[in-house]
């Protein structure tokens, strides 16, 4: 079956994503809409489709069978409440809204109108991380005890990540990917927060209030995560490896490759030749909308990346210990 995919937003992420819904073998891209109709015919071109629009709302005219929505969160807010009155199947390239309010609404207009949709956390359809997923969960490396990570990007000059108001803030922005949601699908129900920020060193202190974080999440099983993620990175410096320790061993992840820590032995597995999760997850989101099953980051899940980040927010400005 071939599904008709109209995509909103024709920026990077737009094309990557849409790129990867054409390479299912199983999409058409029937619209691109933008707030500019040149990058938004572009964006088209790329991907086979002749039809662009610079109002989103004309993608009715090309009846899709669902909506590919890649915008900054605030906008993508309207976007998606539209789509979902509309009783179009939502696939959101980002976080699921940029607060838990409108979240919530989100999760009961979706509900309410029986479409499916789909959050952009791409990590919990790489192979890689499966393996994590299967090696943590099975017991197989003991319980879990901990996970440390660190993500370091440096955000655009002027750009929408870096304003408070348009992204919902760096918690939510970055960390949620670098790797909140991945880490919480791994080692279960988080359960409390405790973070620690500052900003100004980029000069943009009035526009993101949490410029570089620190912060602990403490799980319903006794695990706890310790992530670190920043705006500020030195050129050609590179993250520290992601680390999952356990009882009776650990993981250490390093782009496609794992190393496994099995007492004193230690194997290395490559997932370099396996299909890219951008692509995996097209395919599921479009088996969701043939079975009408949720895939991995159905929107009740998806909000608790929303609450968590808020938590991460408040914890560092009241100084505290929160809990979720």
């Amino acid at each position: 079956m071939t599904h008709r995919i109209a995509i909103i937003g024709a920026g990077s992420m737009a094309h990557h994503r849409g790129q990867a819904l054409f390479d299912t073998g199983r999409a058409q891209i029937c619209a691109v809409a933008s707030r500019r109709l040149a990058p938004a015919r572009d964006c088209a071109e790329d991907l086979g489709c002749n039809v662009a629009f610079d109002n989103y709302r004309e993608i009715a005219q090309t009846k899709p069978d669902a909506v590919l929505i890649e915008v900054p969160h605030m906008p993508q807010d309207e976007i998606t409440i539209w789509a979902l009155t509309s009783g179009y199947d939502v696939f959101v390239g980002g976080s699921l809204a940029v607060n838990s309010q409108i979240g919530a609404h989100i999760v009961e207009l979706a509900a309410d109108n029986g479409c499916l949709l789909e959050a952009g956390f791409q990590r919990r359809y790489d192979a890689a991380w499966e393996e994590i997923h299967r090696l943590v969960q099975s017991r197989e490396l003991g319980e879990p005890v901990m996970a440390v990570t660190m993500a370091l990007w440096r955000a655009p000059a002027g750009s929408w990540y870096a304003d408070q108001l348009v992204s919902g803030g760096m918690p939510l922005t970055h960390m949620s990917y670098c790797y909140l949601n991945a880490i919480r699908w791994i080692l279960g129900t988080p359960t409390v927060v405790s973070a620690l920020a500052s900003a100004g060193v980029l000069g943009e202190a009035e526009r993101v209030q949490e410029e570089t974080c620190a912060a602990l999440v403490g799980f319903e099983n006794g695990a706890f995560l310790s992530a670190t993620a920043s705006y500020i990175r030195p050129e050609k410096m590179t993250d520290a490896e992601t680390r999952f320790i356990c009882s009776a061993g650990g993981i250490q992840v390093d782009d496609s490759t794992l190393t496994v820590f099995r007492g004193a032995q230690s194997e290395t597995q490559s997932f370099v030749a396996e299909p890219s999760a951008f692509v995996r997850q097209a395919d599921a989101f479009l088996d969701a909308v043939e079975l009408r099953t949720a895939a991995r980051n159905p929107p009740a899940d998806a909000l608790l990346d929303l609450q968590i980040a808020e938590a991460i927010s408040l914890s560092a400005r009241e100084q505290r210990t929160v809990t979720l």
